[in-house]
């Protein structure tokens, strides 16, 4: 790899063409790099990728032919004081020739690159962005410390991820992955960074490392030997592939140079294994499989919990769910998003001594979805209430006085979820 290239130059153009994304829970994707400075007298060059998927946005039919959606993006950063030293504004308008474009079915995105220039020092990074049509606002923050790059005698920018790079004869073709949720990349995917040299090293090692938040090391996921590194900067590609078994939730990817065994430069990012589902993040995939109970029978339970290795528990939940959707080979499964999101409205519509899903409202909002009409009324000195749907009634009874209602109406032995489209 020439040590000429520039990073941050070869993502700026490959971005144009497309990166890889992941479609998470969060609305949009925000990540920082930080680079030594190109330019004189500035100390590094702060990168804030904000990528806003199509399926996050509400479009609305235009005059025309197609569909479009307007956001504000606001950038924001502060010192350590709390002080905004920087403050953009950025409206932007998106356009889709069809409706299925505009729900995210081709994953398109807009993506949005502001760069700054800052001395060394702790900020925090504040995107927010801001629906013209809806007034609904999502923001992002991130606490970053910029590095002092004209000091060391070797440094490292920040950590790029990407799913993949292809080697050319001028400069490696590099798909950036714009998220901190690594779960649904495949192995290898790529580590990259930028290494800073003010003199000749020789023999530099190199480790790409998986660690806890407590900083434990879980695993090492590559390692490098550097015969010779030249004064100037060099572009660090480290292959990276993932244990078998890797736990949910945070953990921290670190490189660390190594000379003689004794560490001389290293950098970190905060990273997740999440995994989704058709553009959906599971958290906690033994909860998910329980919630299954009104939609699968308790033997299909018990054969995706009884899975070997968590990748092949991933594996048997993916295709029972991939069975019930209705609209196979496309990136949604609208069966599979109506479903926790009613787990998830049950959850915040009905939670009592347990999770709403588990009580009896929840059980029939889950199975039926919400009713065109409820009634409540007194009867005996109980609170009763009636849910009404097209085709049914369905009567609960409060025996305790504390919002604990209980079905009164017996459901046909069988009776499970199944999706009937909108």
């Amino acid at each position: 790899m020439s040590s000429t290239a520039r990073l941050c130059s070869i993502l700026a153009s490959l971005v144009l063409a497309g990166a890889a994304t992941a479609q998470d829970s969060q609305p949009f994707i925000m990540d920082v790099l930080c680079f030594a400075a190109d330019i004189p007298d500035s100390n590094a060059r702060l990168d804030v990728w904000t990528i806003v998927p199509y399926a996050a946005l509400s479009f609305r039919p235009t005059d025309t032919a197609g569909f479009s959606a307007t956001y504000v993006a606001s950038i924001a950063i502060r010192d350590s004081t709390g002080t905004t030293i920087r403050q953009r504004l950025y409206r932007r308008t998106l356009t889709a020739p069809t409706y299925a474009i505009a729900q995210g079915a081709t994953a398109a995105f807009d993506r949005l690159q502001t760069v700054e220039h800052l001395p060394e020092g702790v900020y925090t990074i504040t995107v927010a962005i801001t629906e013209e049509a809806t007034n609904r606002t999502y923001q992002l923050t991130r606490r970053y410390r910029v590095p002092d790059y004209r000091r060391p005698e070797l440094a490292l920018s920040s950590i790029l991820i990407a799913s993949a790079v292809e080697e050319t004869s001028e400069r490696p073709l590099i798909t950036p992955y714009f998220d901190d949720n690594l779960a649904q990349l495949d192995s290898p995917f790529f580590a990259i960074a930028e290494l800073y040299a003010h003199y000749r090293h020789d023999s530099l090692e190199v480790l790409a490392e998986l660690l806890s938040p407590q900083h434990t090391l879980l695993a090492t996921l590559a390692r490098k030997i550097l015969p010779t590194v030249e004064p100037g900067r060099q572009i660090l590609i480290l292959p990276l592939t993932l244990p078998a078994e890797l736990p949910t939730g945070s953990q921290l990817l670190r490189i660390r140079l190594l000379s003689a065994g004794s560490p001389v430069a290293q950098s970190e990012r905060s990273v997740r294994f999440l995994w989704s589902f058709w553009g959906r993040t599971v958290s906690d995939l033994e909860q998910a499989i329980r919630q299954l109970r009104y939609v699968a029978t308790q033997e299909q339970i018990d054969s995706i919990l009884a899975a070997p290795t968590s990748s092949e528990k991933r594996r048997r939940f993916e295709a029972f769910w991939a069975l019930l959707d209705p609209t196979p080979g496309t990136l949604r499964n609208e069966a599979f998003e109506e479903y926790y999101d009613r787990i998830a409205q049950a959850n915040r519509l009905f939670r009592s001594y347990t999770e709403g899903w588990l009580t009896d409202r929840g059980m029939v909002y889950v199975i039926f979805g919400p009713p065109l009409r409820r009634e409540q009324f007194q009867s005996n000195g109980r609170s009763y209430e009636r849910w009404i749907y097209s085709d049914r009634e369905v009567l609960f009874v409060d025996y305790t006085g504390f919002e604990d209602y209980r079905l009164l109406t017996p459901l046909p032995p069988g009776t499970k979820y199944r999706y009937r489209g909108t």
